[in-house]
C-alpha cells in the first residue's frame, strides 16, 4: 500500500469536485450564455486530454506545459477544482522536463473532467 502523502498520481477524493461559489458566480454572471460556456470547458477540456496524451507519448514537455497551463485555467474560471489541482500537478512535471513519466497523471485528469461533467450536469438539471 502507498501512504505517500504527496501522490500525483491519484485523484484527491477529499476535494470538491466543484467549488460551488466559484461556480455560481459564474453562473449569475454569464446568465444564458452559461450553458453555451460549459459546453464550450467540456469539449475544449476533452480535446486539451486527448492533446495530452500525444505531448506525452512524444515527451514534448513544451506543449504539455501550455496545455495544462490552459486546462487549469479554464477549470479554475468554472470552479472545477480538481481538474484544475492535477493540471496544476502536471504543469509543475512539464517545467521538470518530466512529461513523459505523466501518464497516469493525465488520466487521473481526464476521470476528474468526467467526475466535472457528471456534477455539472446534476448542478444544471436542478
Amino acid at each position: 500500500m502507498n501512504n505517500m502523502p504527496n501522490s500525483n498520481t491519484t485523484v484527491q477524493t477529499d476535494e470538491e469536485i466543484i467549488n460551488h461559489e466559484q461556480f455560481e458566480d459564474m453562473r449569475d454572471l454569464l446568465e444564458e450564455d452559461f450553458a453555451d460556456l460549459i459546453q464550450v470547458y467540456l469539449a475544449d477540456s476533452r480535446q486539451r486530454i486527448s492533446t495530452l496524451r500525444v505531448a506525452q507519448q512524444e515527451q514534448d514537455n513544451t506543449n504539455g506545459f501550455e496545455i495544462a497551463h490552459a486546462l487549469k485555467g479554464a477549470s479554475a474560471n468554472l470552479g472545477a477544482t480538481q481538474v484544475m489541482t492535477l493540471s496544476s500537478q502536471l504543469q509543475e512535471r512539464c517545467r521538470e522536463q518530466l512529461i513523459s513519466e505523466q501518464a497516469d497523471l493525465i488520466e487521473n485528469i481526464a476521470v476528474a473532467l468526467q467526475r466535472a461533467e457528471q456534477e455539472i450536469n446534476q448542478r444544471l438539471g436542478q
